[in-house]
């Protein structure tokens, strides 16, 4: 008997030629969970979601999506998911609110008392011209299309992509509502942070290969941070090459960046035998670990 899980991938190889896209991929994401994919650009990952929806055809390996084919039953598959594109390109001469029409008339129930929250909430403008819109209202409007429905199974590529912080937030509580409702989530990104926030597992891909798959506490406990520091005067990145947690020191003019890894303490026992101007933590990513 088939299972029901949201999604089962077995052996899923894409090749392109001699060309590797993605090869044997095996993951199966549970109900009701946010499953995360990791992945620096470049991966595998837009290559393994096309794959899942049927927009083009694996070289070798299987798909089932509610224990059913992805191939052999894409339409009733296809009203049960949301899925936003990690490039979406939009309708760009009608309006968003235009676009959420003709998208509705496909056959999905739309809650358009919904729609109006995600409206608000994401402060989105869909009586504009979707050709006016900049590229985070652009991404807005492909979010609402994709959550409209409150899908079953939601496939979102880079989702965040084009956000300002206080929206990435917005969309983090939003994903996390659906979750509350038994929904599950199959999220992208190359942003190890924004997986921690929200996923409850997650993929590891690189270079088209499935690494790992791990709870998500064992990517916080990595307790991986990055700094931009500004020194009145800086120092030698040499000084730095005493600490084992400390690690890809550069140096330009009078600002230093460095990564560290676990206790910060000795970081800041060292920076301050110098005058630091600023410091700054920039965001996570896989390309840093």
């Amino acid at each position: 008997m088939a299972s029901k899980s949201p999604l089962i991938l077995k052996g899923l190889s894409k090749f392109y030629g001699d060309e590797k896209g993605i090869e044997n991929i095996n993951l199966t994401v549970e109900a009701g969970e946010v499953f995360g994919f990791l992945g620096a650009n470049g991966a595998g990952k837009s290559t393994t979601i096309r794959t899942i929806l049927n927009f083009i055809s694996p070289t070798q390996g299987s798909i089932e999506i509610f224990g059913l084919d992805s191939k052999e039953d894409t339409t009733k598959i296809k009203h049960r998911i949301g899925y936003l594109s990690g490039d979406a390109e939009l309708y760009r001469n009608m309006t968003g609110q235009q676009l959420l029409t003709y998208l509705a008339s496909f056959g999905n129930h739309v809650d358009w008392n919904y729609v109006d929250q995600l409206v608000e909430k994401l402060q989105a403008q869909p009586h504009k011209k979707i050709d006016d819109l900049s590229k985070g209202n652009r991404q807005k409007i492909a979010l609402i299309q994709a959550f409209m429905h409150k899908p079953d199974l939601l496939i979102l590529d880079e989702p965040t992509n084009g956000l300002d912080p206080l929206m990435q937030q917005i969309f983090y509580e939003i994903v996390l509502s659906m979750k509350k409702l038994g929904k599950t989530i199959f999220l992208s990104s190359h942003n190890l942070v924004e997986v921690q926030k929200i996923c409850d597992r997650a993929a590891f891909i690189r270079d088209g290969n499935l690494l790992a798959i791990e709870e998500i506490s064992s990517f916080r406990n990595l307790n991986f941070h990055k700094y931009i520091i500004e020194f009145a005067d800086a120092p030698d990145i040499r000084v730095f090459d005493s600490q084992e947690n400390i690690k890809n020191v550069t140096k330009d003019n009078n600002t230093i960046t460095l990564d560290v890894s676990g206790s910060v303490d000795t970081c800041i026992k060292l920076l301050a035998q110098y005058e630091v101007l600023a410091i700054d933590e920039e965001e996570t990513t896989l390309e840093d670990i």
